[in-house]
């Protein structure tokens, strides 16, 4: 990212060179009109007036990040610029399917959704990070309601412009940015929830045991619909234009996600189905010789539940642990590991 200095330095080129550029041609055009086909016909004057939009994008990006978000961590900048390399190839190989359509309306509409998802990119890792901040202003509460409201309201804009326009034109380079704004919009709806899920455990002093129960079936729910969009888009695009290659790995990602959190829904449950009886309580014999320390939580333990392996844990401390993992926190054996064993003889 620019530093400060530079990026001024950047924005009174870029503007000096339209100045430039619009003085000489109007010099020699001498009217309005003729003065506007010749920048927007010259190229080297179309490359000038693109590099101001650059510029004015950016200083609106700018402003705009300062207005919402204040000073960024290094890991909201590190995370914004593995994503943005990303989308930009991602998009280098969409355009292989719509090479026939890429024009300059093609370049201001990547530009318009790269830039849109940036902020969204900002406010996962904003939110993520206010969930392990110890106090959160209302200011800040208030600017995470304001950007999510905003960029709902241009996801849905933009989706249906999208939609509108390819049900009344047919399949297009539209079909691209459809689906983008789709997921997009289901993106900040869970983004969203989990925000107020947040707010919602921070309320009750940072002691709500459900909350893991509810981001389990959240994240399971926004999996299943985000395969759903990929499999369609998938199928619509081979239909109309070919292999769509630029989705392949995203595809599999989200399907392997989604059978990955299948998995661990259904071990959750079998663990969960019979859990006090499953797990017998610790003595007080048994709780002395580990301290009476919950290695999950660290406070200290009057009652806990003893796992197949020996560790002993706060009863809500595991439940939580396994909507995550299967495995002991301490030792990483599998918590169902004699699940399916017989009962011994007797």
């Amino acid at each position: 990212m620019l530093s400060g200095s530079r990026f001024t330095t950047y924005l009174f080129a870029s503007t000096a060179l339209v100045v430039g550029v619009t003085y000489h041609t109007h010099s020699i055009r001498r009217q309005f009109y003729p003065t506007v086909i010749a920048l927007t016909t010259n190229k080297v004057a179309s490359l000038v007036l693109a590099n101001a939009a650059l510029a004015l994008t950016l200083l609106v990006g700018r402003i705009l990040k300062s207005a919402f978000f204040g000073r960024l961590r290094e890991a909201e900048v590190e995370h914004l610029y593995e994503r943005a390399w990303y989308a930009i190839t991602e998009t280098c190989l969409a355009m292989t399917i719509f090479r026939e359509e890429f024009n300059i309306s093609f370049c201001a509409m990547f530009c318009a959704l790269l830039f849109i998802k940036s902020f969204h990119w900002l406010l996962q890792d904003r939110i993520a990070f206010l969930e392990q901040a110890p106090e959160v202003r209302l200011v800040t509460h208030l600017r995470v309601l304001g950007l999510t409201s905003a960029l709902a309201a241009l996801d849905a804009a933009f989706l249906y412009h999208a939609l509108s326009s390819s049900i009344a034109r047919g399949p297009s380079v539209l079909l691209l940015f459809a689906f983008e704004y789709l997921l997009l919009s289901s993106t900040i709806a869970a983004t969203f929830v989990k925000y107020a899920l947040y707010v919602n455990e921070a309320r009750l002093g940072g002691r709500w045991d459900e909350k893991g129960v509810y981001l389990f079936y959240l994240d399971l729910a926004t999996d299943l619909f985000h395969m759903l969009i990929y499999l369609g888009f998938f199928v619509l695009i081979c239909a109309y234009y070919g292999l769509p290659l630029h989705i392949m790995r995203d595809l599999y990602l989200t399907c392997r996600s989604f059978r990955s959190r299948v998995v661990d829904f259904l071990r959750y449950r079998a663990i969960m189905r019979n859990m006090q009886e499953r797990f017998a309580d610790a003595t007080e014999q048994e709780l002395e010789e580990t301290d009476r320390i919950c290695i999950i939580c660290r406070e200290h333990m009057d009652t806990a539940k003893r796992l197949q392996c020996g560790h002993m844990f706060h009863f809500h401390c595991l439940r939580t642990w396994i909507e995550r993992q299967q495995t002991c926190p301490t030792c990483r054996a599998p918590i169902l590991a004699d699940h399916h064993r017989p009962p011994p003889a007797p």
